[in-house]
């Protein structure tokens, strides 16, 4: 979902892949990979990044899913392309538009050495939508989980939406505790049962956690090493230190710290894409009546500078956001782009056909403990008051508080947080009770193309949707997007890489892909 967000987590990183420049010779795992080896990754491990507890309920910091997924597993996956992939569910079926059948993987086994089994994913997937649940939006769409047969785990939903639930459950949605954990939640703080590839060996809340190969997992050659000790670092900066002190093997870094990594004979430096962005929330409410004006919303697009932010600000690997999912992401459509072209008098022109000729005043919230967002938000206010707009600078510490609750801005200036499925970031946004659509605008047509896209399996057709979604908030400018934040990856050269290619799982939270590394021999 997008998120306003403080800090960069050392899961900054590519929805499903890693795409830009690796510094890796590329090798043979088979032969190369120490399978003794553990690896030493930097993230961010503090009270505010990471839960108490392990409960798939309750973990829901900003770091948690890089854990929990490790400790679980999900049961699908998303490649590159943005499809679901099998992971503890090897297969699934449609038969019916509001029947999703999907088919749990044999000799499987949680922590404890219990079976995982169809009945064991029914009792995690009913507590994962339950009522209070954080995850109970978005698998409202279920109205039943019922068990045809001991392998087969049957989702009923109330509408066509298939495709978006097996995206769905390849995030938090998908973590499945054993039936030991699900006895005693409790348990869950310091000893989660699941049936992911690793388990806790120690955890020192703020400092560090030492997870290690499950021996009974049942792929033994997902993962190429033995276990993965996590140190906590405090920003991009510490992580880019540590690698090149070689405190830490892996961690996600800044862009000023390019140069020295790239520099450096020991480390090597992976620029990843990534949809993860910065852009401008706009209360879609008559709180400020000429922001309620399509007209206004498209002047104030043409008016933002996005090139200068994403040079001068993001820097290293940035791009120009022109809408919501950047290229070679489902729902990118080339049409789209530069259709809100940086030029200020036409941006005025605009605001004078609206019937706004002197323009009016509107106030930009940012959270202030950001650099990179303070100075966005002091590009942006610029922007705007050069074409007319008096645009004042709301400072603050909370988004939900000071924008979402006490309404302090009429617009955001913040950074989007990926979402396993894109029609969840559809529904977050413009969803009539949607997590950041602060005004609860709603628009019938919209609604209407993400729920034909939540019901689709077939990526191409899915993919049509999502363009005519994406083509529906541009033309309405129901919001500005801005940039497009790099994932950049510091790490030793003793790592290899499988593929030649450092993965990720999403940015701002979501992790890297431990199946696309390895420690050398």
């Amino acid at each position: 979902m997008r998120a306003f967000v403080l800090a960069a987590v050392v899961a900054l990183a590519a929805a499903g892949c890693g795409t830009g420049t690796q510094q890796q010779s590329t090798g043979d795992w088979r032969t190369d990979a120490d399978r003794g080896a553990i690896l030493r990754a930097g993230a961010r491990l503090t009270p505010a990044w990471v839960s108490k507890t392990f409960d798939p309920l309750k973990s829901i910091g900003g770091s948690d899913i890089v854990l929990d997924r490790l400790i679980y597993g999900t049961l699908t996956g998303k490649n590159a392309a943005g499809q679901p992939t099998p992971w503890l569910v090897e297969s699934w079926s449609q038969p019916e538009p509001t029947v999703l059948d999907l088919k749990v993987r044999q000799g499987v086994t949680f922590h404890d050495g219990s079976p995982f089994t169809a009945e064991a994913v029914k009792a995690g997937l009913d507590r994962n939508r339950s009522a209070g649940s954080p995850y109970a939006a978005s698998l409202a769409a279920i109205s039943s989980i019922e068990l045809p047969d001991a392998n087969t785990v049957r989702l009923v939903t109330s509408r066509p939406a298939s495709g978006a639930l097996l995206l769905t459950l390849s995030g938090r949605e998908g973590l499945i505790p054993g039936p030991a954990s699900l006895a005693d939640p409790d348990s869950m703080a310091t000893n989660p049962i699941g049936a992911g590839p690793f388990q806790i060996l120690e955890w020192r809340q703020g400092e560090s956690m030492k997870l290690r190969a499950y021996p009974g997992y049942y792929d033994k050659d997902q993962y190429l090493v033995a276990g993965i000790d996590f140190v906590n670092v405090n920003d991009e900066v510490s992580a880019r230190n540590a690698v090149l002190a070689g405190d830490i093997d892996v961690g996600f870094v800044d862009a000023e710290g390019v140069p020295a990594l790239t520099a450096n004979p020991g480390t090597a430096v992976a620029v990843n894409q990534s949809d993860a962005a910065y852009y401008v929330n706009i209360n879609l409410t008559t709180q400020n009546p000429p922001l309620a004006d399509v007209r206004v919303r498209q002047a104030i697009n043409t008016a933002v500078n996005r090139d200068q932010i994403a040079s001068a600000v993001i820097g290293a690997g940035s791009a120009p956001a022109w809408q919501l999912f950047p290229q070679g992401y489902p729902g990118h459509d080339p049409a789209l782009e530069k259709r809100y072209a940086y030029d200020p008098a036409r941006a005025r022109q605009m605001l004078a056909d609206a019937g706004y000729p002197n323009g009016f005043d509107m106030k930009l919230y940012a959270v202030s403990t950001t650099p990179s967002i303070t100075r966005t938000t002091e590009i942006v206010a610029a922007n705007l008051n050069d074409v007319g707009i008096r645009t004042q600078i709301v400072a603050g510490t909370s988004w939900v508080q000071d924008y979402a609750i006490d309404r302090k801005g009429d617009a955001a200036v913040g950074t989007w947080l990926p979402r396993t499925d894109p029609t969840l970031t559809f529904q977050s946004l413009f969803g009539g009770v949607g997590t950041l659509n602060v005004g609860k605008y709603s628009s019938p047509e919209l609604n209407g193309i993400v729920d034909q896209a939540q019901g689709v399996t077939d990526s191409a057709a899915a993919d049509t949707l999502l363009k005519q979604a994406s083509g529906y908030v541009v033309d309405q400018a129901l919001e500005v997007p801005i940039a497009y934040m790099p994932s950049l990856w510091g790490y030793s050269q003793k790592i290899g890489l499988r593929d030649g290619t450092l993965r990720d799982h999403g940015n701002l939270g979501q992790g890297l892909d431990f199946t696309s590394v390895y420690v050398k021999r």
